[in-house]
């Protein structure tokens, strides 16, 4: 069968380029081997804040008598088998509307593994092969296991099977205190899991300002949650019930569980008899416009590893649709600096721009200005003052390079900086500007 575009991959940019492309006029076929949505829908971002709002809630019912509301109990209590049941009724509201939007812009939904077998032929499930001028490759990855971890014994967790526990463990340690590990980490502690994290790096969230992870460290212990940083894992006894970790400088824990959040594995397998090119790192190498190797061919997503989240990833769909349509790209900025990253954590964390260490690598010469949400009236009254905003100029233009925060509603304010970034808009500028509160 002949498409105009096949693309690979059903989740948030995938499904994005398919559906521009198809309400555009171009016959367009969508390849998923699993439920439509991806990663993001079925096994991370949607069911991970799903249950992370319900662990806010539950943080706010305990301090709400505060606030002069009284219910019949003085202290919440939490329902597994209700959290799960809402979890898994919005994943299926978002699939099922998903799927009905890309059938109604007129998006062929083909179920199958695909296989890219030349330069415009993609083959599915071994036996049925499809043609294409255009082929987008959004097939995402899948997370990365650390050394040690144990395929066959239910203990051990990634972001595949976490969803899949009936009830909470009495402990858990994870590996990796990237945005994965230390939302996983704010979500178990809310509902009494002692959690210990495990990092190799010199802080938490360390591809961030590290001033945000220092900030979140100390806030985690505050709240109960061990973070050993720079430590790796030596050792894992799993001959008793409990797993026993011990770490390189020289601390022994036991956890019930162990959850591996150290990264992606990009899935790349079924290029093996193409022409793209995939790097050493197992990411498939694209030019400015995310076109690979093979110029009708493009990639986006955790494939590439430019974005790092779904909305990066559609993103780059978006971008990709109109590239291949031949008009208005331009209009969809590819700049990752200005793409803002969140972290659902307690408190949150929003980052947008340069970090402080990439400032002092770049030999930069820039100055910081920060406000702190201590001194914030609605964050007073919320109840929660942790945490701050900081601001990274240049030190001669008063240009802002980045800003970072943690505290409250962190990755709603967020969103106004990427503006700020992109029309270089100095701090004396910003000053001009009021804002409601």
């Amino acid at each position: 069968m002949k498409f105009d575009v096949l693309i690979i991959g059903g989740g948030p940019g995938g499904t994005e380029a398919a559906r521009i492309l198809a309400r555009a006029g171009k016959k367009v076929g969508l390849i998923e081997y699993r439920e439509i949505g991806g990663t993001c829908l079925n096994r991370g971002c949607i069911p991970a804040k799903t249950m992370l709002f319900s662990a806010e809630m539950f943080r706010l019912g305990k301090k709400i008598r505060n606030y002069g509301i009284r219910f019949c109990e003085d202290t919440p209590s939490y329902d597994f088998d209700g959290m799960v049941a809402k979890r898994q009724e919005i994943m299926e509201k978002l699939r099922k509307g998903l799927t009905f939007l890309c059938k109604k812009d007129g998006v062929e939904l083909i179920e199958g593994k695909a296989a890219v077998i030349s330069d415009n032929q993609v083959l599915v499930n071994g036996t049925d092969t499809y043609e294409a001028d255009y082929i987008v490759l959004a097939t995402g990855g899948g997370a990365r296991k650390f050394p040690g971890y144990v395929d066959n014994d239910e203990r051990f967790l990634i972001s595949d099977n976490i969803f899949e526990l009936k009830s909470f463990p009495e402990s858990m340690v994870i590996v990796g205190g990237g945005a994965v590990g230390t939302e996983f980490a704010t979500f178990f502690n809310t509902f009494g899991v002692k959690v210990s994290i495990v990092d190799m790096s010199p802080v938490i969230l360390t591809y961030y300002d590290h001033d945000l992870g220092r900030e979140l460290a100390k806030s985690f212990k505050k709240d109960g949650i061990d973070v050993y940083t720079e430590t790796k894992i030596t050792h894992i006894d799993t001959s008793n019930p409990k797993l026993a970790f011990t770490l390189s400088n020289g601390v022994t824990i036991e956890a019930d569980k162990v959850l591996s959040a150290i990264g992606i594995v990009p899935t790349v397998e079924y290029l093996a008899k193409s022409n793209v090119k995939v790097s050493d790192k197992g990411r498939v190498e694209t030019n400015e416009h995310m076109q690979t190797s093979v110029s009708n061919i493009y990639a986006l997503g955790d494939a590439v590893g430019k974005a790092g989240s779904a909305y990066g990833a559609e993103r780059e769909g978006v971008y990709i649709a109109h590239h291949i349509l031949g008009s208005g790209f331009e209009n969809y900025n590819l700049d990752y600096v200005h793409f803002p990253d969140v972290v659902f954590t307690d408190p949150e964390v929003a980052t947008c721009g340069y970090s402080e260490q990439e400032l002092v690598a770049a030999g930069t010469d820039f100055k910081v200005l920060k406000a702190f949400f201590l001194a914030n009236g609605k964050a007073l009254i919320k109840g929660d003052t942790r945490g701050f905003c900081k601001i990274s100029v240049d030190a001669k233009t008063d240009v802002v390079l980045g800003v970072h925060i943690i505290g409250p509603q962190a990755t709603e304010i967020i969103h106004t900086v990427p503006i700020a970034l992109d029309m270089k808009l100095t701090a004396k500028q910003l000053r001009r500007y009021v804002w409601g509160h």
